[in-house]
């Protein structure tokens, strides 16, 4: 089961509201979109036409690309902005205004003309403007309120729209305009380019007599100073020999390293005994066949030594020729080792040579740094001229060119013309007098709903302060509510059709009207006139609801036949929602809710605040709300929400006084005001259905049990 409070919105109240209030809304609806609808179908139509142009970036007159930054200036939006402004200026408007004649036309000038309809309405609450106004003044005001020139954003287009009686006129005047608008942008272009011609002819003499001057200059102190310039790369003599000198030099350095490298790898080599093993040496032919010869020499000996002795002629022989084998690999050795420690050698007095000549070249450089500075100056004067003078000429022939064609590049092109239509952009009766028809409705929905949501249950503040009880301590020690107004008579009833008709009297503009209804004693059941009452009120129009206030949950619903839980109880306590528990009386339109089950905490149902936003909820969707409970309980509700009750109602027999009317003023033991105070005397014929509906609910109970 959801969980609900008190102050729930009760959708079933503003739908019942809503249906309510539906019939008077639709038809106010209807009759603003018809009165829309015919004040509208008075005006003169009037016929919209649009023009577009394009702002460009236009070429120079030779064909070439503007540069970023002018593009950039041209196309931004506040040069948007300025052409916007341009097209709405004063001049241009009037030179239309003469092309067109339209201060021969009367929709532009009302003092030859019968006024329409809306300008007589602006005549009539002073917006037709004033007798003071010229011909001109009042024929521009008109033409600029017909024209609307507007840019959307993140666009370079601009539209140009013109409206008129006449549609052919209103596509006239914005094509003109637009055409205008790009002849005097023509125009402009060409008087600033004839300004700018007469401008840059001097600066351009002037100029090609500086640069002669400056070039003439550079080469005299070039030949002065012996400075000359040659090569691929046009530099001068001095740098060019530096250079070859730097490359030079690091040959020879990396020569020398590599020399002194292998000169000193060999000295190692040689000093540990393997020479041989030198790759020069390897390579040697001479060395490899002496080694080859020595190699057999030691064979012979190694085989003749097992037959012969070392003292033989033949072994002597032998090791004479190997020892002179060695003297001759060893003395080809060492004229290797020697060519490479003078390779070496040769290497590193070619890297001072080098060095040498080097220092004489930055010698000779540095004795010409000064005059290679001031050449070099001049030659940056003489070379900004020449830029300035080509761009100058660069400049004046374009703008020859666009002088000789009388055409020059302009920055708004027309993309798209206007053409008349036939279809009125103003009035448009229909669409109109649907959206005034439907703002109508959801605005009187908005009321209804807010009135539904909003509407407090006595009505204004002021009722509230009126309604307030005031109470006052009895001999007995309770509170009474008092209230404002003296309502201190009780109105005898005797029958519950002439009760229902004077509470339904009330007016039921500021809320629900509230009755609580009880016994004059605490054994009696008043069921039967609690029910009949609210059938009563339902049949006569009213919206009631019938609240059956019994904590201990021995309520009416087993006696009307309606399922007694959820009902009120748990709707108290937060455990039920309002459309969980609010049913239907059968055979009557009038609403119901039970008492529920038991309630353990009586304090939770007791609580004011919670019993306040209950009834209040109840208040804004329902005329009529009867409280109907045991005399006890009935007491205790009373005192916990201070006696905000609208009416009391005692029945009672008809020979009884009730005790809980007390005289004049006083009910359930509480002196009372402004609150109107009822007694039902029961009749016999009330007495007899009140038995036959107690049997009934018994006969049902008991049946439940059995089955």
């Amino acid at each position: 089961m959801a969980t609900a409070a008190p102050d729930d919105i009760d959708i079933g109240a503003i739908w019942r509201s809503l249906k309510r209030a539906m019939p008077k809304l639709v038809l106010l609806s209807l009759l603003t979109g018809a009165l829309t609808y015919a004040v509208l179908s008075q005006f003169p139509p009037r016929y919209t036409s649009e023009a577009q142009i394009q702002v460009v970036a236009p070429r120079d007159a030779n064909g070439a690309d503007r540069s970023a930054e002018s593009v950039a200036s041209r196309l931004d939006r506040e040069a948007i902005n300025t052409h916007l402004r341009s097209l709405l200026s004063p001049d241009l408007a009037l030179q239309i205004i003469a092309e067109e004649k339209l201060d021969k036309n009367p929709e532009f000038n009302d003092a030859i003309g019968t006024p329409g309809l809306l300008q007589r309405i602006k005549n009539a609450v002073g917006l037709g403007g004033t007798d003071s106004e010229s011909e001109q003044d009042r024929v521009l005001k008109a033409f600029n309120s017909r024209l609307d020139v507007y840019s959307p954003r993140e666009s370079r287009v601009i539209g140009i729209r013109f409206t008129s009686s006449d549609p052919a006129l209103a596509a006239e005047v914005a094509n003109r305009i637009a055409e205008a608008y790009r002849t005097s942008l023509a125009t402009r272009s060409l008087s600033e380019t004839d300004e700018v011609q007469q401008a840059l002819q001097p600066k351009i003499d002037k100029l090609m007599n500086e640069v002669s001057d400056s070039e003439a200059a550079v080469e005299k102190f070039r030949a002065k100073a012996d400075i000359f310039k040659g090569g691929p790369n046009n530099t001068g003599l001095n740098q060019q020999q530096l250079g070859d000198l730097n490359t030079e030099l690091t040959r020879a350095q990396a020569a020398r390293s590599e020399a002194d490298a292998r000169a000193q790898s060999v000295r190692e080599m040689v000093r540990a005994g393997n020479a041989e093993s030198l790759p020069d040496v390897q390579r040697s032919p001479l060395i490899q066949n002496l080694v080859q010869q020595r190699v057999r020499v030691e064979r012979q000996l190694s085989e003749l030594s097992a037959t012969l002795l070392p003292a033989h002629p033949r072994m002597r022989q032998l090791r004479a020729d190997l020892q002179g084998l060695e003297r001759q690999i060893k003395s080809e050795v060492g004229k290797i080792v020697e060519g490479i420690e003078k390779g070496a050698s040769i290497a590193a007095s070619r890297e001072a040579s080098v060095r040498r000549s080097l220092e004489q070249v930055k010698k000779e450089t540095a004795g010409t740094g000064e005059d290679e500075v001031q050449l070099r100056q001049l030659e940056a004067v003489a070379r900004s001229k020449r830029a300035e003078l080509e761009r100058l000429q660069a400049r004046y022939e374009s703008n020859r060119i666009a002088a000789d064609r009388r055409a020059v590049p302009v920055e708004a092109q027309i993309v798209s013309v206007a053409r008349p239509t036939s279809v009125p952009s103003f009035p448009k009766p229909l669409p109109y007098a649907i959206l005034v028809s439907l703002a109508t409705l959801l605005f009187g929905i908005a009321i209804v709903v807010t009135k539904a949501l909003f509407t407090a249950a006595r009505g204004s503040t002021a009722e509230h302060e009126v309604f307030e009880p005031a109470v006052a301590e009895l001999a007995t020690g309770e509170l009474a509510p008092v209230l404002a107004r003296d309502a201190s008579r009780v109105h005898v009833v005797k029958s519950v059709a002439d009760l229902a008709y004077q509470l339904a009297a009330h007016p039921q503009d500021i809320g629900g009207f509230r009755a609580l209804m009880t016994g004059s004693s605490e054994q009696m059941d008043i069921g039967t006139e609690g029910i009949d009452l609210a059938k009563a009120m339902s049949d006569a129009g009213s919206d009631v609801i019938v609240l059956d206030w019994a904590p201990e949950g021995h309520g009416l619903a087993e006696a009307l036949g309606i399922v007694p839980r959820p009902g009120l109880n748990e709707l108290l306590q937060g455990k039920a929602t309002f459309e969980a528990v609010v049913t239907r009386i059968p055979a009557s339109g009038a609403h119901f809710i039970a008492a529920g089950a038991p309630v353990h905490d009586r304090d939770i149902v007791f609580d004011p605040d919670r019993l306040n936003l209950t009834l209040d909820a109840l208040d804004t969707a329902y005329d009529q709300i009867l409280v109907v409970g045991r005399t006890d309980v009935a007491r205790a509700l009373f005192e916990a929400i201070q006696g905000r009750f609208d009416a009391g109602i005692i029945v009672s027999e008809a020979r009884r006084r009730p005790a809980t009317v007390q005289g004049g003023g006083t009910f359930l033991g509480f002196d009372v005001t402004d609150i109107e105070l009822f007694r039902l005397e029961r009749s016999k014929t009330t007495e007899i259905a009140r038995e036959r509906l107690a049997r009934v609910g018994a006969k049902g109970r008991l049946e439940a049990r059995v089955s």
